[in-house]
């Protein structure tokens, strides 16, 4: 009997060390993973140099990422872009008039593109760094104001972009975590003032929620 019983306790014992040792369903499974993020832009390029150098806070967006059970994800991101900057009141030549006007410079963006991320550690990791690379469309509103009045161009473009980050879990095997990111965009616009594309290097810090 106490054979019995003590067999009986090391295979419990052991079974229990198994079922506490098994993966987490998010490293076992597929899952998904949404991510709401603010960010702050830094115009770079021509197109600081030429219409606006002035950084924006005032950029989010919205994503949705499929959790492969390699290293890989792949998602969707909508989200909304905005600079504008104010010049003091000086003189301009329009056509064959010079003109005195306060010039206020907008543009804001609409992007909505397709990603895939590459993960340098596991999904049952806290910590993941990853590479980004990202393509799709843009909604464009160029919008220059001469005091009251205004010229504005409106046209969808192409958007590519590639970037870093790190996604840190605030729990394991948790579904809640942080996503810092830096990514450089491009959008190949010409308008204007905008002569070499839309060019920005973003930082974000995102919320993210997973379930599988």
């Amino acid at each position: 009997m106490a054979l019995v019983l003590f067999v009986s306790a090391q295979v419990l014992a052991q079974q229990g060390s198994n079922l506490y040792d098994l993966p987490s369903p998010y490293e076992r499974y597929t899952h998904y993973l949404a991510t709401a993020r603010v960010t702050a832009a830094v115009p770079i390029g021509a197109f600081a140099d030429n219409y606006i150098d002035r950084s924006s806070a005032q950029n989010y967006s919205l994503s949705l990422e499929w959790i492969l059970r390699s290293n890989l994800s792949v998602g969707g991101e909508v989200g909304k872009n905005f600079f504008q900057q104010r010049l003091p009141r000086q003189m301009y030549q329009l056509g064959e008039q010079e003109v005195s006007a306060v010039q206020t410079r907008t543009l804001t963006q609409y992007p909505i593109q397709g990603f895939v991320n590459y993960h340098f550690a596991g999904s049952g990791a806290m910590v993941r760094p990853y590479v980004h690379l990202s393509a799709g469309g843009s909604f464009v509103d160029y919008t220059l104001y001469w005091g009251n009045l205004a010229d504005q161009q409106q046209k969808f473009a192409f958007t590519y972009g590639v970037g870093a980050g790190t996604k840190v879990l605030f729990k394991r095997d948790g579904s809640v975590g942080m996503d810092l990111r830096v990514k450089y965009t491009q959008t190949p616009y010409n308008y204007d003032y905008i002569t070499s594309g839309i060019s920005a290097l973003n930082g974000s810090i995102g919320l993210f929620y997973r379930w599988w």
